[in-house]
């Protein structure tokens, strides 16, 4: 069974509350985060994940196409305009009208090119700023394509917050979608949880979860404070360094329950000083929580998710999560996202091969 929700959220969010157990956890009846077989939205990696007033920010997205078959191409498509500063930092009220805590709105890739910015409050316009799209028409030719996207993080983003430092919020929206996207009206019935951005097909009915998934990247402003990506320096196997380049090669499994077939070690080095103090645990010295995320579209991991570094007691020595390969012959791809619970990230990828 395919997991129902095709909504993806990166930066920071829920990254603060969660602990190695909740990111291993797996819900019963479900398949495990690491498989892949679909469309996939791995991580978005901003060059700031926390960003100062007027800095550019670009965001760079891991992504694949894992569909057996293809009936349409695969495009990843930006929604051009950065949602600042949501009432509670609410994702899902950036399409909120502004009576219900809906955000100020900067243009960003062609709109600011074309000499939109300035105006109301955080660089732009506020409320619902897509509800002068039509809804019902294929927006793809009007939207920004690729991997990459950049923005302009606003002068005045950093706003008072109660009992806690100042800070920013920008939220950047896109979609991999194997069709056409299109805006939808907004239900009254449906609750504020409403993304309406859609996946269609060419009569524009709703594609299936394994056609497309929404990205919602959250990227945080602060006056002082700074935060840099994790580094991946190397992968090993078995306790041996990987070239990347060449990939991993492994036996095939063919015992009967696959329980009994030979596992190999993966792991991810990260080093030392890539575990930076978190300044916002005040009184104590606390630094980050940095984990992995292991995904791949041929055989399977034991744990989908692996603590690096504790926020107090460093680098975890069982770091390794063990994998089985198929039982056939056959060539696939290895993902591994190291992030920290800041909002950083660091992407890795690499071939197995399996004979």
């Amino acid at each position: 069974m395919r997991p129902r929700a095709r909504t993806f959220l990166f930066g920071s969010l829920g990254a603060l509350a969660l602990g190695v157990g909740a990111l291993v956890a797996c819900v019963s009846g479900f398949d495990p985060q690491s498989k892949v077989d679909s469309v996939r939205l791995f991580g978005v990696r901003a060059d700031k994940p926390y960003a100062k007033p007027g800095d550019d920010v670009n965001l760079e997205v891991l992504m694949t196409d894992a569909r057996k078959v293809k009936a349409r191409p695969l495009k990843l498509y930006w929604i051009p305009v950065v949602c600042v500063n949501p009432r509670d930092d609410l994702y899902y009220l950036c399409f909120a009208p502004p009576t219900d805590g809906g955000p100020n709105f900067i243009p960003a890739g062609p709109l600011a090119d074309a000499g939109l910015e300035g105006g109301v409050d955080a660089g732009g316009f506020s409320g619902a700023a897509l509800d002068n799209i039509p809804t019902g028409i294929d927006l793809g030719p009007f939207l920004p394509q690729g991997t990459t996207f950049s923005f302009h993080m606003p002068p005045n983003a950093v706003q008072p917050r109660q009992g806690i430092d100042p800070y920013g919020i920008a939220i950047v929206f896109n979609i991999a979608c194997a069709g056409q996207v299109r805006l939808a009206a907004r239900d009254p019935s449906g609750g504020p949880q409403q993304v309406p951005v859609l996946c269609t097909d060419e009569d524009g009915n709703k594609l299936p979860p394994s056609d497309y998934v929404i990205g919602i990247s959250r990227v945080y402003a602060y006056d002082t404070r700074t935060n840099a990506n994790p580094v991946i320096e190397k992968m090993t196997k078995d306790g041996v360094d990987v070239d990347q380049a060449a990939g991993i090669t492994v036996d095939t499994c063919k015992a009967e329950k696959r329980a009994d077939c030979n596992e190999i070690k993966i792991d991810v080095r990260v080093p030392d000083d890539a575990w930076e103090v978190n300044p916002a645990e005040v009184g104590v010295t606390r630094h980050e929580q940095i984990w992995v995320d292991y995904y791949s579209d041929i055989g399977e991991f034991d744990s989908d998710a692996r603590l690096l570094f504790d926020t107090t007691k460093g680098r975890v020595s069982e770091s390794e999560t063990k994998y089985r390969a198929p039982a056939d012959p056959v060539d696939g791809t290895l993902w591994a996202v190291v992030h920290d619970n800041r909002g950083g990230a660091a992407f890795y990828v690499t071939s197995i091969h399996v004979r």
